[in-house]
Formats: C-alpha cells, structure tokens, sequence
C-alpha cells in the first residue's frame, strides 16, 4: 500500500492524499480513520477534517462507497487491481500532535490523516510527500532508498513529517545510537548548548535504562511566535511545540523547553515500549481505558525533571522550583477526596485533559508525579530505586513489547523491599485510595534532607477567605473549607470588594444579577503556596541524584 500526499494550494490549508490499495481477492475494503492518538486518551474526531473522499477503481472510473460511522467507510471491489482512495484532509492546527500546512511548512502526524485498510494493517506501507524543492525536511518515518515507509500501520500512526524552507539541524550520537535535532523557527538560545545538555540528560537515561529501544532519534521543534507548550512521544522521535520563542533567551523558559524535552524522551521507554496491555497495541477506533496514568504519565513526569538534575542541568535550587510548582498545582485541587488516580485515569477519556467540574479527578501528571516521587524515596530505603524498578518493567515488558498488568508492575516494586505490608499501605491509601499525600511528601522530602515549608499566599482573597479569581475578577476556584464555599458561586464576577474588622464585603455578578456579599475572615490559611528549603544534604540524597 501507499500514501502520496501533497499540498495543491497551501494557504488553503488542505492537503490532497490518495491511498493506493492492490485488490487481490474480492471483498469488502473496509478505512478506518484514527479517532484518538497515542499519548493522549481522547476522542479527537479527525474525521471532521476530511471532504471529498471518492474510490477510483484500477479502470479509473468512480465506485461507491458507503459510510458504515462517524470514520469508517466501506466500498465493494468489482475485480482485481488497485484501487485508489482519494480525499482532502484539512491543516489547521498547530500543535505537537496535529497538522499543518501553509506558505512555509508542511506539517503532519499520520494518525490524524491516514486510514487504516482493515484486515492489512501489517502490511508495509509506502508514503511519498510532494514539498517544494526548496524546503528540508525531517521525519519518524523509516527511509530506504531515498523512500519513506513504515512496516505496518502502527508505525505509520506513531511517525511524523515536517518540511520547512528553514529547518536548522543540529545530531549527536550516544554509543551507536544517532540522535537528531531539528528546529523549525527563530532560535533564541545558544545551541550548542543546547545540544550538549540534551545529549547530557539522554546519556543518564541510556545508562539507568541500559540500552536505547531505537537506533535513531529525532527531536524536532516547532519554535512558534506565540504562547504555546506542547509535546508528543514517539518511539523514534518527539514533536515540541513551544512559543514564544524569543521568550527562550531567558533561563526560566528555557528549563520549561529543556523539561519537556526530557519528559518526552524518557517515554521513549516508558509508553513507547514499556505499555498497559489495554493499549499493547493500539486500537485507534475506540477509546482504550485503563488505570495506568499514574505509570505512563506520573511516572514520566517525576522521572523528566529528576533527570535534569542528575545529569547536571538542573542545580537543586532549579530542581527544587519545579517540584514546587507541581507542589502548588497540586494544593489547589481537591479532586483526590472524591476520586483514586486509577479512576482519573479511567476517566481521561471522559475530561482528562480540560479542567472539568470542581474538584473531581487528581491529575495524572502532577498527582502522579508526587507519588512516583513518594516511591522512589521509599524504594532508596530498600537499597533500590524507581529507576530499578523501571529497568525491570523495561527487560519484563519493554523490550519484549508485552503489556503489563497494573498488578504485574505492583509486584516488580513488592519484590524490591521485604516490607510489602508497608507498601501495599501506600497503594491502599494513595493510588487506589483518597488520602492526603502531601504529609507523605512532606516526610520524604524530609529524609533527603529538604524541608517543606508554606506561607499564605500573597493574594488575601486566596489565603484569608479562599477564593481564587482570574485578572478580569472572575471566581476559579472556592476553597471548600472556607466561607465563601457555602455563598459564592464559580464564574461569579466580583466588582468591588472591601475589608473592615474582618468582613469582606463584595459586590458581585452572577449571570447578570449584582448580588452583595458578606465573609469573614478564616481563622487559618486557605490557600497556600508551598516551597523547599534546603537544610543538609545526606546519604539518601546523594544516591537519589546520582
């Protein structure tokens, strides 16, 4: 089979594919379109970019084709040959996921745009992408020949293409493994630097893992002029979307690009390979449940930021800020009294990715990460770590490329310490249960030597009454121990407010009413925000950096 895909008109947005399918025997061919993506669990309907789909037969005439859903189409061959599926796809947006094209590039990830024949999804797939002459580009994609292919549809969905008229390029090597990086806009930022400090953290994850899964890597970066932050894994390489990019002259921002740079390439192992059986391998035409996020995402993001600083990027102060931040994301949300991470991870197909009602799910990335954190602590005092742990699961199940069970990864950790019951209380109360992590936190992050601290936070309305509100007044958040809890509302505007003996008297708009209300002060801190203070560094500290 083939794919060629071209843009006719680019600043239309549209690109024109045709799916080249050789007919051996006479039955029904049956394309399915992806509905969700590796990496993010989430109907995504592609489908509503696609127009104008029509099936040519091998004599060139037109044949009919039905629509079975919302993404799988069907037609009925009348004799050997091949056929041909052609349609436009649109590319208009910009993300590390999606698609896009213009004057300038041509960006794609497969899985939005490309069917899957079914019954043939082992088969090779050629794929041939007109671009202007002028233009250099980067791919996932295998090449042979000076041709890209992918062994089977799995791959093909897991790759992407960028071609640009400006595409910097910059490679390393670690042992025999070949890493690229490619940049696609206005570089801000020293970048051989750069480069010596992603080679830098992708050498301390070769040697904790022992070996690279793939022979060559890619890392490219769409560096946008506007606000934006976003990254995508695949088993040979990673698309970072990140803007501004001239705000990464500046340190703080940079750390933001280097975090998700390493975040993404610890997935290489973990999610790539190292996967829930639920997703092993991938079924794009309905959603895949599992209870695994703690694993696939908490897991990555304690691991991308730990890596920063064992491979010397991070100092511990910096190390220190972004843990703080996961700190201070996690204090507001309450979401673990009413819900285990198992079941927010169930539920990512449902809102996993937008804010959601009030307080129902903990996030699988920072909620995630504090536990991943908790275990690796407790795992140092067994003589192991999670980096052991992770190395196992990579041998048992990684590397072999069969999926495990959450009960199977459970007993990699259990046979790393001779206190289970201590253990099997952790899961208990922490992962499949609703118990406040941050006293667990707290004492872990007190064998290492760091204390944590808290003070109120600056905003009196936040601290005192527990009430968060956005720079136009509007309420995002209401603390539910507080006053306020019981008589204002998410999405009320307050207009005015004023202090006097402890009363805070504001005005407010809700849905068009102006109503006046009256709080008095908590007694103590609502709202908080949290940081570490660094008091004398120890044994288990040294062996959880090193």
């Amino acid at each position: 089979m083939k794919f060629l895909i071209k843009s006719q008109n680019p600043v239309s947005q549209f690109i024109q594919i045709t799916l080249y399918i050789p007919v051996r025997h006479l039955s029904q061919v049956r394309l399915q379109l992806p509905t969700w993506r590796a990496g993010r669990y989430q109907l995504t309907n592609y489908v509503q970019n696609i127009r104008n789909l029509q099936v040519i037969s091998p004599n060139g005439d037109p044949i009919s084709h039905s629509k079975l859903t919302k993404d799988l189409w069907e037609f009925s061959p009348d004799h050997v040959g091949e056929y041909k599926v052609r349609y436009e796809y649109y590319c208009a947006k910009m993300d590390a996921g999606s698609c896009w094209v213009d004057e300038e590039q041509l960006y794609l990830n497969f899985v939005n745009c490309c069917f899957e024949v079914e019954g043939r999804s082992e088969e090779r797939i050629q794929v041939e992408i007109n671009h202007p002459d002028n233009f250099n580009y980067c791919t996932t994609l295998l090449t042979e020949n000076g041709e890209f292919f992918a062994s089977n549809f799995q791959q093909l969905a897991d790759s992407s293409f960028l071609a640009s008229q400006s595409l910097a390029h910059e490679s390393f090597k670690v042992g025999d493994v070949n890493f690229h990086l490619w940049f696609n806009g206005e570089i801000h930022f020293d970048l051989a630097e750069f480069k010596a400090n992603v080679q830098s953290f992708a050498e301390k994850q070769i040697e904790a893992f022992g070996e690279f899964p793939v022979d060559e890597y890619h890392f490219i970066y769409q560096l946008l002029p506007y606000a934006h932050y976003h990254g995508v894994e695949h088993q040979r390489g990673t698309v970072i979307t990140f803007g501004p990019a001239e705000n990464l002259s500046e340190r703080n921002h940079l750390n933001e690009l280097m975090g998700v740079s390493c975040h993404e390439l610890y997935h290489a192992w973990n999610v790539c390979q190292i996967r829930p059986q639920e997703i092993m391998p991938y079924d794009f035409s309905k959603e895949a449940y599992h209870q695994a996020g703690w694993i696939v995402e908490g897991i990555t993001t304690y691991m991308g930021d730990i890596f920063l600083l064992r491979s010397g990027y991070f100092s511990l102060e910096e190390y220190s800020e972004t843990f703080e931040k996961v700190l201070n994301r996690e204090s507001v949300n309450f979401g673990w009294k009413n819900q285990s991470i198992l079941e927010s991870s169930f539920d990512l197909w449902i809102d996993g990715y937008v804010a959601g009602i009030p307080d129902k799910k903990v996030s699988i990335y920072t909620h995630g990460a504090l536990i991943a954190f908790c275990l690796d602590a407790m795992l140092l005092d067994e003589n192991s770590s999670l980096h052991q742990v992770m190395k196992i699961l990579w041998r048992k199940f990684g590397k072999p490329k069969i999926g495990y069970t959450l009960e199977e990864v459970w007993e990699v950790i259990l046979s790393q310490t001779e206190h289970s019951i201590y253990f099997n209380q952790f899961y208990e109360d922490f992962i499949a249960g609703n118990e406040d992590i941050f006293p667990v936190v707290e004492k872990h992050l007190s064998s290492l030597g760091i204390e944590l601290g808290s003070k109120p936070k600056e905003d009196h309305l936040a601290s005192t009454f527990g009430i968060i509100k956005s720079k136009d007044g509007k309420i995002t958040k209401i603390h539910p121990d507080g006053e306020a809890y019981q008589k204002l509302m998410v999405e009320d505007v307050i207009k005015s407010e004023e202090i006097k003996d402890g009363i805070l008297s504001i005005s407010i708009i809700r849905f068009g009413r102006k109503l006046e209300i009256e709080l008095t002060s908590s007694a103590s801190n609502l709202f908080k925000d949290f940081f570490l203070i660094d008091k004398k560094s120890n044994q288990k500290r040294t062996a959880w950096i090193s």
